[in-house]
């Protein structure tokens, strides 16, 4: 991700309810990009170029077995005796 040009050497103010946050674009750490976009400030960036090769889909390869297992069985609810009419 790069820094789109026309917000290089300016500075930002992103006010919130608990703070005002103020960013100087020359700062900017390009590697938190997924900080930046949290706070919303994603709209500084440019997108990747269409060129860059994706990496390579992961492929899992499960293993088919049987698998037995017993059922878990209810657990008995307990209660509290409680007092009747008259008792204490």
């Amino acid at each position: 991700m790069r820094i789109k040009a026309e917000y290089k050497g300016k500075t930002i103010v992103k006010h919130t309810t608990v703070r005002n946050i103020i960013i100087v674009v020359d700062n900017i750490d390009v590697s938190k990009y997924k900080y930046y976009v949290s706070i919303g400030m994603g709209y500084l960036f440019e997108k990747e170029s269409e060129t860059t090769t994706a990496p390579e889909p992961i492929k899992y390869e499960g293993i088919e077995q049987e698998v037995s297992a017993k059922p878990i069985p209810k657990r008995k609810r307990r209660t509290k005796p409680t007092p009747g009419k008259g008792e204490e």
